[in-house]
């Protein structure tokens, strides 16, 4: 079974952050955004087996990506 979903990558500093959003407290961080998302991989595998083996259900991702963008907002 392969599973998809969306991912958010952020930069604070010099590293990169990545998380999925359905999936709250399973994050990957790296130099790049292609580390912070294979290190969030390799911890979203992990969850998951975890899931499996203590027969907790595996959650399914209900948000489609629409748009990615920023804002900038006066302060």
């Amino acid at each position: 079974m392969t599973l998809h979903y969306p991912v958010v990558t952020v930069r604070e500093g010099k590293e990169c952050w990545a998380y999925v959003p359905d999936v709250p407290g399973i994050y990957g961080r790296g130099t790049t955004p292609a580390r912070a998302r294979k290190d969030l991989e390799a911890a979203l595998a992990l969850y998951i087996e975890d899931c499996r083996a203590d027969g907790d259900p595996i959650p399914h991702s209900a948000a489609r990506i629409v748009s990615v963008s920023e804002i900038a907002v006066a302060a």
